[in-house]
């Protein structure tokens, strides 16, 4: 068994219930892995959903939520745990070592600043049809603009497409933000980078983001032209 009797008579004795019969610990062990063997299970299919070969917290958590149990606490990291392993006369004993804090040194750092309040404004999206210039409301750039900009041969390219010799234009012209022209040139950066972690996470965002629906018609095209 991978889980030990002597780790069951531990885990009675720590909570009060000492001399555990033999018979009864094994009950225990082989229940307690047969249950785990379960859990893993199922995160192993979040980890193959999620295209990962690496099974993170994350993974048994998901595990442990679809089967209504209370998910883990304190073992979200990034980093690997490393366990220390401590001699002792019957068997050894792993743990993981808590980092010290010395209080003195803490108490006298200086405090953070105090957070902003939170603060909700109003602007005008439209007045009767019309958009009003402001910093809030995306401003139509002009042809001179889009020939200077980095970004601006690639939105030029979405905008019109030349099939033999014919240049067909939209009827309507996307007004995109500010923001949203950066968000697609991060994105097809990313596409193009040679780092699969940088590609994996440019397609999650573009899987996952609500508000990049006007960017849909760039994404086919440039899905096209690459």
């Amino acid at each position: 068994m991978i889980y030990s009797k002597s780790t069951i008579k531990n885990i009675a004795e720590s909570i009060g219930i000492p001399k555990l019969k033999d018979g009864i610990t094994t009950a225990m062990a082989q229940d307690v892995e047969y249950r785990m063997h379960e859990i893993i299970t199922e995160a192993m299919k979040f980890m193959r959903h999620s295209k990962r070969t690496k099974l993170t917290v994350a993974d048994i958590n998901s595990a442990l939520r679809v089967r209504n149990i209370e998910p883990m606490y304190g073992f979200e990291t990034g980093q690997p745990i490393k366990f220390h392993k401590a001699a002792s006369a019957l068997e050894d004993i792993y743990y993981v070592e808590d980092e010290e804090i010395d209080l003195d040194t803490l108490l006298e750092e200086p405090l953070p600043s105090v957070p902003l309040e939170v603060v909700y404004t109003a602007h005008w999206l439209a007045v009767e049809g019309v958009q009003p210039r402001i910093q809030q409301n995306p401003i139509q750039v002009d042809a001179e603009a889009e020939e200077k900009g980095p970004a601006s041969k690639r939105f030029a390219k979405a905008h019109s497409k030349s099939q033999d010799g014919v240049e067909t234009i939209p009827l309507v012209k996307h007004v995109l933000s500010k923001e949203l022209q950066l968000y697609f040139e991060c994105i097809t950066e990313s596409l193009q980078s040679t780092d699969p972690i940088v590609k994996s996470t440019a397609l999650e965002s573009i899987s996952v983001d609500a508000g990049i629906h006007q960017l849909v018609t760039y994404f086919v095209q440039y899905i096209a032209v690459t």
